[in-house]
């Protein structure tokens, strides 16, 4: 009986310490994770089955898209950024610069666009407007208030060398400065599955056409129209942001149907 007594009161010894150490051990673990600073660099992940731009089509397969972005200051309102394409298929290759302002619901971004897709010698640092692929691309948008949650975004292309270019009465080149504007409105909103409308048209500044077209002269066009639905699936316990877009180019005639995976 002494013996049972003695073991017994150095189980619960035992036990004591094991509880002190395992909650000193969480302490240590909760201190930690509160000290982690946020951080400023982030990077995201995107499986899509085709890659659209405004209405165009740029991969018609498996794409998979990056996005490395840092914040520049504190509030987080200034980022710099690295995005990139890749299809499947190994045909398509694209990598964008850009830089973006955003505050409250307005954006403003300069995005650098250099698609290499067909190029045999891509030139990566050929900026020459007589021969660069590169595309200097302007971005801008606004959403409303909550009451009205209308998004309106307007695109011009600033300097596009061999893409977006004709030439004058001069017989010399001069960008088209290709523009894109694009209403949007959440039609289906605060539920399981939401519903996003869009509807954009595409006109030049200077010359007979735009980019977004195939016709050989176009003043005005709309260019893509459709919806977006979007969810998220759980996966052991992750929520897997999914999303299917439908594509209407009336301009091109053209029509599809993609969906997108946000890996993280």
């Amino acid at each position: 009986m002494k013996n049972f007594l003695i073991a017994t009161a150095l189980s619960f010894a035992g036990l004591n310490g094991y509880a002190q150490n395992a909650t000193e051990i969480d302490t240590i673990e909760k201190k930690q994770i509160s000290t982690t600073k946020p951080s400023r660099l982030d990077f995201n992940v995107l499986l899509e089955t085709s890659h659209l731009w405004r209405g165009l089509v740029i991969n018609d397969g498996m794409t998979a898209t990056g996005n490395i972005h840092y914040a520049v200051n504190k509030s987080q309102t200034m980022k710099v950024g690295i995005w990139g394409g890749a299809g499947f298929d190994g045909k398509y290759r694209e990598i964008n610069y850009y830089v973006q302002y955003q505050k409250n619901n307005l954006s403003i971004a300069i995005w650098d666009l250099f698609n290499t897709t067909g190029i045999e010698t891509p030139k990566v640092f050929n900026y020459d407007k007589n021969s660069t692929t590169h595309i200097i691309d302007l971005r801008t948008s606004y959403r409303f208030n909550d009451n009205f949650p209308l998004r309106i975004e307007a695109d011009m292309l600033l300097y596009s060398g061999l893409n977006d270019r004709e030439l004058n009465s001069s017989n010399e080149y001069r960008s088209r400065n290709s523009t894109y504007v694009e209403l949007s409105y959440p039609v289906i909103r605060d539920q399981v599955v939401t519903l996003n409308a869009f509807v954009g048209g595409a006109f030049p500044l200077n010359g007979s056409k735009h980019l977004f077209t195939n016709k050989t002269e176009s003043s005005f066009d709309i260019v893509n129209a459709g919806i977006t639905a979007s969810k998220s699936i759980e996966i052991f316990q992750y929520k897997l942001p999914v999303s299917a877009t439908a594509m209407w180019n009336p301009s091109n005639k053209i029509a599809r149907i993609k969906l997108d995976v946000n890996l993280f």
